[in-house]
């Protein structure tokens, strides 16, 4: 008897941005979506998207208000101590000691006492993993690895380069390596390689605001316990088609998650008032945009000796 596997999708609305109507609607969100008992694991592991020195009124990062919120959620579901990590990785052109201080993960794990984590640092196991046929070495922490609970705390947004991204995505900034250009000829692979390696257990989408062709207030969250499925479901209702994404298609086709069977646990209207308020980009018009952007942009630094900002040139 074939036995089908039901992800769950929830999505809640947060009315008037408080810290209080955040933690309530992280917590149902939580509770709606999840029955794990906390008690099976020794710690548990938040990744927020801290991409660059963004803060999070642009939408570029994770909000470290929802990141408490999930805190006191676990605080509560657990029926015994459970060291609690915020995690994040070095990338090409941020220091995550300089991003936690900066965009206020080092107040929050003082006033929560929980540790903020360098993934770049310490003990660093390389992982061989196989994607459409080939081979890939990525190097990933050791606290990653160990018996724990995964929480992947993405933003939604688009990207110029690679069109949507979101819970995916956000675990490609977990790979230890620094310099995380060098993957990105290959980066639709690394992407599914990383998500073979790790594997996210909840899903919870900081949408408070999202970013399209603007950044935009929308007071959203949406929580998954499939990042595969996650991220089909939203790339849908914000307008952007998955099968133009390279490595939501390859997800699909390596069987990283479920791709077809969602049980979507939500009001209806919500849905559809993501659709209709999700600042929508057209994605062709910016790639080429920052395309034409950027080799303005080389071509200017070629002559005056200039270079280009990390941030431009890589995310």
């Amino acid at each position: 008897m074939k036995v089908l596997i039901l992800t769950n999708i929830i999505i809640s609305r947060i009315k008037n941005f408080s810290n209080k109507d955040i933690n309530i609607a992280v917590e149902n969100s939580l509770d709606s979506l999840s029955d794990k008992n906390l008690s099976n694991y020794e710690s548990v592991i938040i990744k927020p998207n801290l991409c660059y020195y963004w803060d999070y009124s642009t939408g570029q990062t994770t909000d470290p208000r929802v990141v408490s919120a999930v805190v006191d959620w676990i605080r509560k579901r657990s029926t015994k101590y459970v060291e609690i990590f915020v995690a994040e990785a070095d990338a090409s052109a941020m220091k995550t000691k300089y991003v936690f201080k900066m965009l206020g993960f080092e107040k929050l794990a003082k006033e929560k006492q929980i540790n903020l984590v360098n993934l770049s640092e310490g003990e660093i196991i390389n992982k061989k993993v196989m994607v459409d046929g080939e081979k890939f070495t990525l190097p990933v922490n050791k606290i990653l690895l160990d018996k724990n609970l995964m929480i992947n705390v993405p933003t939604l947004k688009i990207h110029r380069t690679i069109g949507f991204t979101c819970a995916l995505k956000n675990m490609f900034g977990a790979i230890a390596k620094p310099r995380k250009y060098d993957y990105h000829n290959k980066l639709a692979k690394i992407i599914v390689a990383i998500n073979k390696i790790i594997k996210s257990d909840i899903i919870l989408v900081d949408g408070i605001i999202a970013v399209g062709k603007n950044p935009k207030k929308m007071g959203v969250i949406i929580t998954g316990d499939d990042a595969l499925s996650t991220d089909l479901f939203i790339a849908k209702i914000i307008g952007y088609r998955p099968s133009r994404s390279s490595y939501l298609n390859l997800g699909v086709k390596e069987k990283i998650g479920e791709s077809k069977i969602f049980n979507i646990n939500s009001n209806p209207l919500d849905i559809e008032y993501i659709k209709k308020e999700f600042p929508k980009a057209n994605y062709l018009i910016e790639e080429r945009k920052m395309s034409f952007f950027l080799s303005m942009l080389k071509l200017y630094t070629k002559i005056v000796g200039d270079v280009i900002p990390p941030v431009l040139d890589v995310e």
